[in-house]
């Protein structure tokens, strides 16, 4: 008896699963079969315009000049409630609203400042180099290569950290936004928050 119930509740289960599958394709067909209408289509496989891939290039390189660049002489100043504030707004205008929020939460903002202020240096970007890795009319992928310069409030050289990432744009009600910049951050996460190895 107990054989049989197996049996029977595994023909009943292979039955719905077919079934299912009959139908997603019944429906699958059925789209495909329906008569096109008026209404532009939006592919999504279609490249963006080469003016929105120049945007999405510029951009990309003044949002990594704001996002590292540190040229505070007071620290203290800079890494209060109201300067990270303050940074945040700086950035903000590049950003979709939802990465914005994460940005903050996560005080990615905070982090040149804090890597500024361990190393007593002053932060620029330099040698940036941004080109379109691929893109669609609805997002735009930049890879990105530059060198994080420290220097002294003289202006002496005192160290440098390869950079490298890519940036995703998405548009967010008609503005091209950074919904994603993922890069090598560990080495600047260990600087700030003296993580030895």
């Amino acid at each position: 008896m107990r054989k049989l119930v197996c049996v029977m509740s595994a023909v009943l289960l292979s039955s719905a699963m077919i079934m299912g599958c009959t139908e997603s394709e019944t429906i699958d067909r059925a789209q495909e079969t329906t008569t096109p209408t008026n209404e532009p289509s939006m592919e999504t496989n279609q490249k963006a315009t080469a003016q929105d891939e120049q945007k999405a290039l510029e951009m990309s390189l003044e949002y990594k000049k704001t996002e590292l660049t540190v040229d505070y002489a007071d620290y203290e100043d800079t890494l209060t409630v109201e300067g990270v504030l303050a940074k945040g707004e700086t950035i903000k205008p590049f950003l979709t609203e939802k990465n914005y929020e994460s940005y903050m939460a996560n005080r990615y903002a905070t982090l040149p400042l804090l890597v500024a202020d361990k190393e007593k240096a002053l932060l620029h970007p330099e040698n940036m180099l941004v080109e379109i890795k691929e893109s669609k009319n609805d997002w735009i992928l930049v890879e990105y290569r530059l060198n994080l310069v420290f220097t002294d409030r003289e202006g002496k050289q005192l160290k440098n950290i390869p950079l490298s990432g890519d940036i995703t744009f998405l548009q967010d009600q008609g503005e091209w936004r950074i919904q994603d910049d993922t890069y090598n951050i560990k080495e600047l996460q260990n600087i700030a928050y003296e993580v030895k190895e």
